[in-house]
C-alpha cells in the first residue's frame, strides 16, 4: 500500500470505527498495534505506528505526523494537535494529557532532517502547553512539564539593528530524568536542563540549567546583544538548498 494512501486510510479507520475494528484493520495494513490498546475518534494520519499493550488514544485528536511509538501504557489524552514532519515516542507508561500543540513547519522550506518529540518512562506533558519542534525535544524518565501554558522552543531569530536582514538559531532541547517545569515557563532553542532541576512558575530558561536545585525568576536585566554569526564559535551554518531563511544549528557546549 502506498503511504498516502496508508495514512489516509488508517486516519479514516480511527477516526469512524470502535477500537475492536481499529486493531485488526491498523495490523492488517502494516502497523503493529499491542493487545488491549484503545483509540479514541481521533483523525490519525501516520505513516508507521508501532503500539505495545495497554496504550490509550483519547478521543477529538489531529495527529498528522510521521511515526508514533509508544510503549506499555503510555496514553495521549483528548483534543491534541500534533502536525508536521516528525516522530513522536512515548516509553511505558508516559503520556500527553489534553488540548496540547505540537508542531513543525514544512521539510524542506522551513525545516531541514529528522526531528522527534521522546517521552521517557512515566514522563508528563500535562495540559495546554506548546512545543516546537523544529529540532528535536527529549524529556527523559519521571519528569513533568506540569500545570498549563508552557512553550518549548527549538528556534528564534536574531534581528539586524537596522534593515530587513535576520538569521535564525536552530537548537534542541533536552530535559533530564526527575525534571519539574512549573506552569507558563519559556524554554528557548539549544537548552539543557540537568536531572534533579525544578524550574518555578512563569520561567524563561535561556540557558543551559547544568546543576540540580530550585530555579525561580529573577528582574528583567539588560545584556549585550548577540555577536554575528560569524563570529561564534556555537554557531554552525545550514546549508540546505530550498530553506526560506539564513539559519545556524546551535551546538552544545563540550
Amino acid at each position: 500500500m502506498k503511504k498516502t494512501c496508508k495514512r489516509l486510510f488508517t486516519a479514516i479507520v480511527a477516526l469512524c470505527l470502535p477500537s475492536n475494528l481499529v486493531r485488526p484493520i491498523c495490523r492488517i495494513i502494516g502497523h503493529n498495534i499491542g493487545p488491549n490498546c484503545r483509540f479514541g475518534f481521533s483523525w490519525i494520519s501516520v505513516d508507521t505506528i508501532d503500539m505495545e499493550s495497554n496504550v490509550v488514544i483519547g478521543h477529538l485528536n489531529i495527529i498528522r505526523i510521521n511515526q508514533l511509538k509508544m510503549g506499555e501504557k503510555s496514553y495521549i489524552g483528548r483534543m491534541n494537535i500534533m502536525n508536521g514532519p516528525f516522530s513522536v515516542e512515548l516509553d511505558k507508561r508516559a503520556s500527553i494529557g489534553n488540548r496540547n500543540t505540537i508542531l513543525r513547519g514544512s521539510l524542506g522550506i522551513v525545516t531541514y532532517g529528522f526531528s522527534e518529540l521522546r517521552l521517557g518512562e512515566l514522563a508528563k506533558i500535562t495540559s495546554s502547553h506548546r512545543i516546537d519542534c523544529t529540532q528535536s525535544v527529549t524529556i527523559a524518565a519521571f519528569s513533568t512539564m506540569a500545570g498549563i501554558g508552557s512553550q518549548i522552543w527549538t528556534h528564534g531569530y536574531i534581528h539586524e539593528t537596522h534593515g530587513a536582514c535576520r538569521y535564525r538559531v536552530d537548537g534542541k532541547v533536552e530535559i533530564g530524568h526527575n525534571v519539574y517545569i512549573g506552569s507558563g515557563c519559556i524554554i528557548s532553542m539549544g537548552v539543557n536542563i540537568a536531572s534533579g532541576v525544578i524550574v518555578g512558575a512563569g520561567v524563561t530558561v535561556a540557558r543551559n540549567l547544568d546543576v540540580p536545585g530550585l530555579y525561580v525568576s529573577a528582574a528583567i536585566r539588560q545584556l549585550p546583544r548577540p555577536k554575528a554569526p560569524e563570529q561564534r564559535v556555537d554557531l554552525t551554518r545550514v546549508n540546505e538548498p530550498g530553506l526560506t531563511d539564513l539559519v545556524y544549528i546551535k551546538t552544545p557546549k563540550s
